[in-house]
Parts: C-alpha cells; structure tokens; sequence
C-alpha cells in the first residue's frame, strides 16, 4: 500500500500538468490544435515515467512553452 501512495504522490505533478494542458485553449499553445495534442502525449508519456524522474523534464518543459509563455507579467 506504500508504494501506490508513492507513485500517485511522484505522478500528481504530471497529472495536473495533464489537466490543466487539457483545459487550456488552443490560443494558448505555439501551433494550435496541433501543438495541444502533441503536449497532451506527451505529457502521458510524463505520467508513465514520473515515477523514476524522466517525466519531470517533460513537465518542465511543458512549463517554459506554455504555461509561462501565458502568465501575466507584472
């Protein structure tokens, strides 16, 4: 039981990134429509591999295209 506790806690960054790319508009993303499905696989591709460290690079860059890319600047 440790461990599922373990991998939902090491995955849960990669699953909200997950989420919030599937909410985002297609404005929101470089290439459009295309760009979103292309973040969405991989950031399923983050999911399964969070776990040992690799998705967090995916998520990271996820960050620095999108998110960041959209945040209002003070």
């Amino acid at each position: 039981m440790r461990w599922v506790i373990l991998l939902v806690g090491l995955d849960s960054v990669a699953i909200l990134a997950l989420l919030d790319c599937r909410n985002r508009d297609e404005d929101h993303f470089v290439g459009g429509v295309e760009d979103k499905k292309a973040w969405i696989k991989w950031l399923w591709v983050a999911v399964a591999t969070a776990w040992f460290g690799v998705g967090y690079g995916i998520v990271l860059g996820y960050y620095y295209a999108v998110v960041r890319r959209n945040s209002m600047r003070y």
